[in-house]
């Protein structure tokens, strides 16, 4: 038996499920979405954290990026089996693990930035639970979780000795927008499924906003709990709208998480911004 692939593991793992694992279960699934990610890290950069935030989304969505180019790549089908219960239907392919590449990317990245025992602990533990749910949920093998979660390591490692030790030249603005176009450009032709159009307009989007908030010299300061609630309304109208608008096809799935993203990082600062300059917040 192939414990890496086995349904045996899996099916031995859901013996001791129950109406209460099982919501259990998908709660702790949850910290390895997108939801979580992008609440997160929104809270983060609109509490004066802009360059940090951004540090951390860009090493959770290019990891994602390159997950789901392996994903295509493999092209491994989730598990199936007589008995074994289905609790989520993913779109895309089982290997490698989605979910426990982009904790251990995220979580671990937040403990080398840190320096904190207790953030190194977390991350294992938060890795494991999310790789055992994704387990016990029936979309994932062994081997799916445990290499989404090396790889996740080596993103969260990689990066972080790059963010640390690599000093990237000032750009002239003209020339920091032609990277980000250009990049844009490659990130949407080279994405492989939807999964990964998502993730390359998310980080295109995120990173535009960044790049205009900075030039523009908004300042960095904490918003307000109305301001926070008004952004938030602001962001979901924008998702929310994206969804209603009936069009189909790559790039304009790709626009829509690029405008959200750019919402959040760049026109709520913004705004928020122009709104305090009236003595309104």
């Amino acid at each position: 038996m192939n414990l890496l692939q086995s349904v045996e593991l899996l099916l031995a793992i859901q013996r001791v499920s129950s109406p209460f694992l099982d919501l259990l279960m998908r709660g702790i699934s949850l910290l390895g979405s997108e939801f979580f990610y992008f609440g997160v890290l929104v809270l983060l950069y609109w509490r004066t954290q802009r360059a940090f935030a951004i540090r951390l989304a860009f090493v959770v969505l290019v990891s994602l990026y390159a997950n789901f180019l392996l994903k295509a790549l493999f092209a491994l089908p989730r598990p199936a089996g007589a008995g074994l219960r289905i609790l989520e239907t993913p779109e895309d392919f089982s290997f490698p693990s989605g979910h426990a590449q982009s904790v251990a990317s995220f979580w671990l990245f937040l403990a080398f930035s840190l320096r904190e025992p207790l953030y190194f602990w977390l991350s294992g533990i938060l890795t494991f639970c999310v790789a055992l749910s994704r387990m016990y949920l029936g979309v994932h093998y062994l081997g799916d979780v445990v290499f989404g979660a090396f790889l996740g390591v080596f993103f969260a490692w990689f990066l972080a000795r790059f963010f640390t030790r690599v000093s990237l030249p000032t750009l002239r603005p003209w020339a920091a927008g032609a990277l980000l176009v250009l990049g844009s450009l490659m990130l949407f032709l080279f994405a492989p499924t939807p999964p990964a159009v998502k993730v390359a307009g998310s980080l295109s989007g995120a990173l535009s906003g960044y790049f205009l908030t900075t030039l523009l010299g908004l300042r960095e300061r904490s918003l307000e709990l109305r301001a926070y609630l008004w952004g938030a309304g602001m962001v979901l109208a924008v998702y929310l709208g994206g969804k209603m608008v009936p069009w189909n096809g790559a790039l304009w799935l790709f626009g829509r998480y690029f405008l959200v993203n750019c919402c959040a990082t760049f026109f709520v600062p913004l705004l928020v911004e122009s709104m305090r300059k009236r003595r309104d917040w």
